[in-house]
């Protein structure tokens, strides 16, 4: 490889891998109890007739809500479906 690649190339394409890999979610997921609504960074969970916006990270399937109260790990399912403490959230058609 030429030092060029190894130099700039390379830790380019890692970044944009690891960047890719990180796979956002955005809409809103429905459940009996919550719904998640997540966009531009931020995710808004209503809950028995209040709103809380926080802020999340995707890490492969997990999606850690940072909650005032403590981080909340969810999970998304290979059906599209979040795995929460709440039950099961659909995502809104």
């Amino acid at each position: 490889m030429s030092r060029l690649f190894k130099r700039i190339a390379l830790p380019l394409l890692c970044a944009a891998l690891l960047a890719a890999c990180g796979g956002g979610i955005n809409g809103t997921y429905e459940g009996n109890l919550v719904s998640l609504t997540f966009h531009s960074g931020k995710v808004e969970a209503q809950m028995m007739g209040q709103t809380i916006a926080m802020d999340y990270r995707v890490d492969g399937d997990k999606i850690v809500l940072k909650s005032p109260q403590g981080d909340v790990v969810i999970t998304r399912q290979p059906d599209g479906s979040l795995d929460t403490p709440w039950g099961a959230l659909r995502p809104e058609p």
